[in-house]
């Protein structure tokens, strides 16, 4: 079966149209992937800087303080049981209740990595 001469002229304007679009979403993928880049550029603007040595610190500080929370006593979780039809016991809930604690002695131990500026001086320490 030969194809007429409308035939042709449709499908390379089809081939045309289907290429446009592929560049099209391709620009427009580069464009949310530069949106995205500048709003996280935006969003970091005014946030204190650290270098990696000082984010290694507080990253060991936050290990330290999770590592001397005493996790295994059992007053801090609050577990409500349930009897299944076979009469076995089974956890129905199992709740953490002491997050404030944890983030208390996580707190405890980043805080001592730096010192607290007056007001008038943290301009100095953002630049």
């Amino acid at each position: 079966m030969t194809k007429t001469t409308g035939q042709l002229e449709l499908e390379a304007k089809l081939e045309a149209l289907q290429k446009l679009l592929s560049e099209k979403v391709t620009e427009q993928t580069n464009y949310q992937t530069q949106i995205k880049l500048l709003e996280k550029q935006l969003a970091d603007l005014n946030k204190p800087k650290l270098t990696g040595i000082q984010f290694d610190e507080l990253r060991e500080a936050i290990e330290e303080g999770i590592s001397s929370f005493d996790f295994s006593d059992t007053d801090m979780y609050s577990i409500d049981y349930g009897i299944d039809y076979d009469g076995r016991v089974h956890c129905e809930s199992f709740d953490f209740d002491c997050d404030d604690d944890l983030a208390h002695e996580v707190y405890e131990y980043v805080a001592k990595l730096f010192g607290e500026a007056d007001e008038d001086n943290n301009q100095e320490n953002q630049d």
